[in-house]
């Protein structure tokens, strides 16, 4: 307790250094804790499930021409049924998944519900190991047919009981709630809130459960106890050969693999390269944090050695000692946790949206333990080498004035928060340039000013005449899937025959293409649904030299059509996926995603277009998006990750600026004397700056280059994500290290400047 109390007393006295470490460890921990609570997060995606090692995905692997595809999880709806039906002395239970639209609404009395939605079938809940509340799973049979999670019950229909309610899809088909199920956390790559049965899915013909038709579904199976999974895969090609034959010389074979469910999302390449940039990020800023407080701390040995010395007569061991000093660490951690995560909560919902995790998502049993070992860390580091310093303080320097005269133990500790800054402001700015690349990139079409909806009218040619009559459109025209999320694959084939490539399918109506802005490179537009266009892509896979015009394009199933116009390369399927071939074919008849081009102002006329629909349309849904806002959205994971930079960016030059301002207090404090006599002897304010600068350029130099190495490096893996990334970066971090130098350069003149233009006399004097 005598210790405890001495520690107080001295945090008191030296309360200006104290706020000093207490905000440089706030700041540190508030980000680091942010981003480390986040990979602990990525780390546990869909571990929730019950006995989840015995969980797996059925992946799916094409052979085109020879050549592996890479593993996806998209497969024909027959797979999972076929395996659960033949293999039922190695599989516990199998089920097959299919994912709705996000522009798939429900509506429960006049409120409109957009949650997340699948269909499945009888064995979803005993497949995936998820706790059903209430109702039977064997009502998925049935069409018309929904479970809903615990929360969307609680949020729709409150305290009544949810089972028997009816909600409308789409304000077009009536389901009845027959069950409720555990909800589904944030870190799940199946996240839902409704289950629709299988059965809907078959009497509203919305997919086709066959073994070589319609894939698009997910599939999982759940293994029975010491069952190896090998073993399994070997035996369910053999079933699935049987239903669409491995022939890869014929041009296109699948065959089919089991993946532990844990492993699907962190295997991910892109999420290991995000969560190893956020583990940059964090230790940095952790590492410097905790540099500058024991640099503020060892800054303070010439004031503390006497009392060290005294407590050391009066009996106190080097233990004693050491020990007090991580009280005091201890004390001050305990007071920056405090105020980071007041600071968390009471941003807590712009740190939401930074990050797309709920806190409760964030910080609970699961994803706390990575925050707690860091602090853990932070604790020991801060605390034992100030300590192990301090306690190794002989006892006579109760007897001397206590002096250093040696700095060299503090550059190691400005090179470190020197290198963290560059790193972390060389990926900001490398992280800043590819989104403004990606954002700013001529897509080759123009979202501005396009909004969409899926609906159908009576007919196609009614629905245009009726939307092109609203004073607020423009023009309208009609597409079978919205270029941000990709087409359909089909196959296309040689004169033999033979699948030589997979081409990005699309239907459009013949107004499509000048709405959307897509620009033809040769020829014109669709008129008859024999017509069909492709983009260069197509044409260079196709290996022609003699023009594209007018050649016939083959499946191996069908004719698309003869080639009218060849379509300039657009962007689709998002910045991460290469250009591939695309061919549209045309149906002036067909309903799907209508396309409308607005007039200015668009915000203002978008929403007139909606009230419009609703005023007409009351009895149906058709809500009308803005295609720049569906854009953002798709980029928001880059834009989330670009601001966690800026932020950590920031937060760590305050506190190396922290630290740098200490050790030129330090250095002044320990130089005035010399400072004086030389300006005694004729040396003038220019010199005296140069003197005090000159014992930190190469420091700051040597450091802020391999800071900037080191982000170049890291930052070029992270590139490799996308497909249209951002070149000759090399000057940009050269950038970054003179405007770094510069900054150092300019803080160090700043707090040299009195001292440079004090009169000698007073520095003497105090001496």
């Amino acid at each position: 307790m005598t210790k405890l109390n001495y520690t107080f007393k001295t945090l008191i006295r030296g309360k200006g250094s104290n706020v000093i470490k207490t905000i440089s460890l706030t700041l540190g921990l508030a980000i680091s804790v942010i981003l480390f609570a986040r990979i602990a997060f990525e780390l546990s995606y869909d571990s929730h499930y019950q006995e989840v090692d015995r969980l797996h995905v059925i992946e799916s692997i094409y052979h085109i021409n020879g050549e592996k595809t890479e593993p996806h999880f998209i497969i024909f709806g027959a797979v999972p049924g076929g395996i659960v039906e033949n293999l039922t002395d190695g599989v516990e239970s199998a089920t097959v998944v299919r994912t709705m639209g996000a522009d798939q609404p429900f509506y429960y009395e006049e409120f409109r519900l957009q949650p997340h939605i699948i269909v499945s079938d009888t064995l979803y809940f005993q497949t995936m190991g998820i706790h059903v509340l209430s109702g039977d799973p064997r009502e998925l049979a049935n069409p018309d047919v929904l479970f809903v999670s615990r929360e969307f019950a609680r949020n729709t229909f409150g305290d009544e009981s949810p089972v028997g309610k009816t909600l409308s899809l789409n304000k077009e088909i009536s389901m009845t709630v027959k069950g409720v199920y555990e909800d589904i956390p944030e870190n799940s790559t199946l996240r839902h809130d409704v289950v629709i049965s299988l059965g809907s899915l078959i009497k509203y013909n919305w997919g086709r459960i066959s073994w070589d038709r319609g894939d698009m579904y997910r599939g999982y199976v759940r293994l029975r106890p010491g069952v190896d999974p090998e073993q399994v895969n070997k035996r369910m090609n053999v079933i699935a050969h049987q239903h669409y034959p491995f022939e890869p010389e014929s041009g296109i074979a699948v065959e089919y693999q089991l993946t532990p469910i844990k492993s699907v999302y962190t295997n991910n390449k892109e999420v290991r390269q995000m969560n190893l940039l956020l583990f940059m990020l964090g230790f940095s800023l952790l590492f410097v944090a905790a540099m500058n407080y024991v640099l503020i701390s060892i800054s303070s040995l010439y004031k503390r050695a006497k009392a060290v010395g005294v407590h050391k007569c009066s009996g106190a061991t080097g233990g004693d000692i050491f020990l007090m000093f991580l009280q005091e660490t201890g004390i001050l951690l305990g007071v920056s946790v405090a105020l980071a995560f007041a600071l968390l909560f009471t941003f807590r919902e712009s740190i939401e949206d930074l990050i797309g995790v709920s806190m409760y998502g964030l910080f609970n049993w699961d994803t706390s333990w990575l925050p707690v070992c860091v602090m853990l860390l932070l604790f020991l580091f801060a605390g034992v080498i100030p300590g192990k310093i301090f306690s190794a303080i002989p006892v006579t320097q109760v007897f001397r004035r206590y002096t250093e005269t040696k700095s060299g133990w503090k550059r190691p500790l400005l090179f470190v928060e020197f290198a963290g800054v560059a790193f972390i402001f060389g990926l900001m700015c490398m992280i800043m340039l590819q989104y403004q690349q990606i954002m700013n990139k001529d897509l080759g079409y123009k979202p501005d000013p396009i909004a969409t909806a899926y609906h159908q009218f009576s007919d196609a040619e009614t629905g245009r005449s009726l939307l092109k009559r609203l004073p607020m459109v423009e023009d309208v025209g009609v597409t079978m899937i919205s270029p941000l999320w990709g087409y359909a694959g089909d196959g296309v084939v040689n004169e033999s025959g033979v699948r030589i490539f997979t081409v990005q399918w699309n239907i459009i109506d013949y107004n499509y293409l000048p709405v959307i802005g897509i620009e033809l490179a040769e020829g014109r537009n669709v008129r008859s649904e024999e017509e069909i266009l492709v983009n260069e892509e197509f044409v260079r896979a196709m290996g022609w030299t003699d023009g594209a015009i007018g050649k016939q394009v083959h499946s191996e199933r069908r004719m698309f059509g003869t080639i009218v116009g060849v379509m300039k390369d657009f962007s689709f399927h998002g910045a991460y996926a290469p250009m591939q071939p695309v061919l549209f074919n045309a149906d002036d008849t067909y309903q799907g995603q209508y396309t409308v081009r607005l007039k200015e102002p668009f915000d203002d006329n978008l929403r007139a277009l909606n009230r419009e629909m609703k005023e007409m349309f009351p009895q149906n849904d058709i809500v009308f998006r803005s295609l720049r806002k569906e854009l953002d959205e798709r980029y928001g994971s880059v834009r989330r990750f670009r601001d966690s930079v800026i932020i950590a960016s920031l937060s760590i030059f305050l506190i190396a600026l922290m630290g740098l301002f200490g050790y030129i207090n330090e250095e002044i404090r320990r130089r005035s004397k010399e400072i004086a006599i030389r300006k005694v002897n004729g040396a003038e304010a220019k010199d005296i700056l140069t003197l005090l600068s000159s014992n930190i350029f190469w420091t700051a130099f040597i450091s802020v280059s391999l800071g900037a190495v080191a982000a170049y490096f890291i930052g070029q893996k992270w590139l490799e994500q996308f497909a249209d990334k951002i070149h000759h970066t090399v000057w940009m971090y050269i950038g970054v290290i003179f405007v770094l130098n510069m900054i150092i350069h300019l803080g160090v003149m700043f707090k040299s400047w009195n001292i440079a233009n004090e009169n000698p006399v007073d520095s003497i004097k105090d001496e």
